[in-house]
């Protein structure tokens, strides 16, 4: 099959899914919860089997499609990786919530809405142009809304979620104006055509590339934008706290990442990024040191991570350094597998004691064995501990500061490995906690997560095991991507 089909395929599955869990919840009311579950899941598999075949057509180079009569897309390696990392923590998302979701209401809701979170992710990985662009930023937005604001029942969760919404809808506001101000001044919105145009013309482009700083830097949790992160996280469903944290906020800095290879090279966008970078990791540990709820612990956690991205892809693109541009873009793989395991770890703690505080899980680790070793190596990895997979995408971060050979680039490595160093302050405690022999009250009466959810746990944390130990052929992959773009692509 063609890249054409096998791309329709794999959107159809998602968004013919999503309406058949909801249907299939709505028909089956005393069975909601698990034929919307199934019907997602499947719906999931049958979009990555047939994504998983594109592969092979894109390792010569980015395909021109058109999908379903009206819709084009320029199809390449590098929006694949990030398609595909969703698509996998979105399964493996919902393998968990079967049971993690069982005390909710609304389940015929919750599943379609996390396949649309999907859709709009695939949409942003390879849109080429900026309206498309916009407009599953939007789909993207409004999903994600309804799911962090789930438990409408309860003030904090539709607090967070309006925060959410405020934040969402300033950067959309904002994206919108840079759109906008980019087609009076070009004429076009093809990202290809303003490639040729921006390099050709003395227009000045800073007023729109700044509204799409700002604008993707809010969905992306860049620091100082990063306001609305924490309390989403905390009040989220755990499977969508592991959405939100391992891909939703990547797909924010991904179509940013598109924009600026086609707009900004002209700009010394590169050194801008590193700053960033070095602001947003030191300034999300410190955040995280302080907190005493798992979930906001790992939501200032995210806010960190995000600065090793910006710092990969800032001095790959500054000093055309391909370890810098790999390793951020492999970064966002590893993310997304030890971020999501984390989440839905705590999860699992805050499922058996009703509770998100870190002193009321002490001595947990003894009664949930499964979920206690899960989190470990999840946490273990966010530190760029060897030999798991996060130690191998920060390293090729390192590198490739020590390797532009410039002040600034060594100098953000040694603050990117002393961040790195930093966050074992707050991990190492919590780990401790789980394993102290003093339990909390109400500790020694619980038992481990449902079967399916120690199965997520499972999948992930084999997944963050073989990226720590056997690294390619993802990260050749990485490397590979960012080889065959042309044109901003």
């Amino acid at each position: 099959m063609n890249a054409t089909t096998l791309l329709q395929t794999s959107i159809g599955f998602l968004v013919l899914g999503a309406i058949a869990s909801y249907l299939g919840g709505a028909l089956f009311r005393e069975r909601e919860r698990l034929v919307s579950s199934v019907v997602a899941f499947l719906a999931l598999l049958g979009s990555v089997v047939s994504l998983a075949f594109l592969f092979p057509l894109l390792q010569q180079g980015s395909q021109s499609v058109v999908l379903f009569g009206f819709l084009q897309w320029q199809v390449d390696l590098l929006g694949w990786i990030v398609s595909m990392v969703g698509l996998v923590l979105g399964l493996v998302v919902t393998l968990y919530s079967i049971d993690y979701m069982k005390d909710d209401n609304g389940h015929r809701a919750f599943f379609p809405l996390l396949l649309l979170v999907l859709v709009a992710v695939i949409g942003l990985g390879f849109a080429f142009d900026l309206f498309n662009i916009y407009l599953f930023f939007e789909l993207l937005a409004l999903a994600s809304f309804a799911l962090v604001a789930f438990h409408k029942n309860h003030w904090e969760p539709v607090e967070a979620g309006i925060k959410f919404l405020v934040a969402s809808a300033t950067g959309s506001a904002l994206v919108l104006l840079g759109v906008a101000l980019v087609y009076m001044n070009f004429g076009t919105l093809n990202l290809f055509d303003l490639f040729n145009l921006t390099r050709q013309t003395s227009i000045s482009i800073w007023l729109p590339i700044t509204c799409f700083v700002v604008g993707f830097g809010i969905k992306a949790a860049i620091f100082p934008l990063h306001t609305w992160l924490p309390d989403a996280h905390s009040e989220a469903p755990s499977g969508i706290s592991a959405m939100l944290s391992g891909i939703i906020i990547e797909a924010g800095l991904f179509a940013l990442l598109r924009v600026m290879l086609a707009m900004g090279t002209s700009l010394p966008w590169g050194q801008i990024l590193i700053w960033f970078s070095l602001l947003t990791m030191t300034a999300g540990n410190l955040m995280a040191l302080t907190q005493k709820q798992i979930k906001r612990m790992l939501a200032y956690s995210s806010v960190a991570q995000m600065g090793y991205i910006l710092l990969g892809i800032g001095v790959g693109i500054a000093y055309a350094v391909p370890a810098g541009t790999a390793g951020g873009l492999f970064h966002i793989t590893t993310h997304a597998a030890m971020k999501g395991l984390a989440f839905l770890c705590a999860g699992a703690l805050i499922l058996r004691l009703g509770s998100k505080n870190l002193d009321d899980m002490r001595g947990a680790g003894w009664r949930m064995p499964v979920t206690a070793i899960t989190f470990t190596i999840a946490v273990l990895s966010l530190a760029g501990v060897p030999p798991f997979a996060g130690f191998m995408s920060k390293l090729l971060i390192y590198q490739s500061g020590i390797q532009s050979a410039t002040t600034l680039g060594w100098v953000a490595s040694f603050v990117a490995i002393f961040n790195s160093v930093l966050s074992l302050g707050y991990y190492l405690p919590a780990v401790g906690i789980l394993y102290a022999k003093n339990p909390a009250p109400g500790v020694s009466t619980i038992k481990e997560a449902p079967w399916t959810m120690v199965l997520a746990l499972l999948v992930l944390a084999l997944i963050v095991l073989y990226l720590g130990i056997s690294p390619d052929p993802v990260r050749s992959w990485a490397f590979q991507s960012f080889t065959l773009l042309q044109g901003g692509f």
